[in-house]
């Protein structure tokens, strides 16, 4: 290696400092784009803005799902790795994983506190999020799965798995503290408020939950897929 190559300074080396002075930078330079005047042009601007941030948050998400367990956890301790994570909303959660809600075969409904999410449709493009490590779902029990794209609640019926948002949106509660009854979630509001765990649907009428596929992998570990049609899984007469 020549002495010129050895003397060359390293790129893409910052001290922290640096780093937020060039987020600030940044942030101006985002700022300023407001105060173009032309519409058409500025539109253009955030058009071409949009679709850079789409491709850079498809191949983070696909980078991070790669990663083994803990290893987002570490990483995140960077700042400058932090903040990008941060901007495409991949911060690792603080309360990651399956809480379990219910084991139907027992009578006891603990109480689990309120994760305060819900799940959420997520915009394109579609795909299939794991369920967290400890979404072992066996026969007659349910989950509360705090995953990326919000809480979901994951029951296996049958030998079949449900996933569904896990807010009552007639009631705006969670429905982690409710019970099941055949095939009805009852909503721990009171009675009069109940949904088909295989359709989401409402009993009586009314806003339904959010339905999600599941499949489930060779190594057991459940796919919970986001932004795909949702068929629900009712028998055939």
């Amino acid at each position: 290696m020549s002495d010129e190559a050895t003397d060359q300074s390293l790129v893409g080396y910052r001290s922290n400092e640096e780093w937020q002075d060039l987020m600030a930078q940044a942030a101006a330079m985002l700022g300023a784009l407001d105060e173009i005047e032309e519409e058409a042009t500025r539109e253009k601007v955030f058009s071409a803005m949009a679709g850079i941030d789409a491709v850079h948050r498809e191949a983070l998400h696909r980078l991070v799902r790669l990663f083994k367990e803990g290893v987002l956890e570490q990483v995140v301790t960077d700042p400058a790795i932090n903040s990008l994570m941060g901007m495409y909303d991949l911060l690792p959660l603080e309360t990651p994983g399956c809480a379990k809600v219910w084991d139907f075969i027992g009578d006891d409904v603990p109480d689990l506190g309120n994760t305060g999410l819900s799940a959420q449709a997520v915009p394109d493009p579609p795909h299939w999020s794991p369920a967290p490590a400890g979404a072992v779902v066996e026969e007659g029990s349910a989950y509360i799965c705090n995953m990326e794209e919000g809480n979901i609640l994951l029951i296996r019926l049958e030998g079949v798995d449900y996933a569904l948002s896990s807010d009552c949106p007639n009631h705006a509660i969670s429905l982690e503290k409710g019970r099941l009854d055949g095939v009805m979630w009852h909503c721990p509001s009171g009675a009069g408020c109940s949904y088909d765990v295989r359709s989401g649907k409402r009993l009586g009428g009314g806003q339904g939950l959010d339905g999600f596929p599941v499949r489930v992998e060779d190594d057991g570990r459940r796919m919970i897929g986001f932004g795909m049609p949702f068929e629900p899984k009712l028998p055939a007469f």
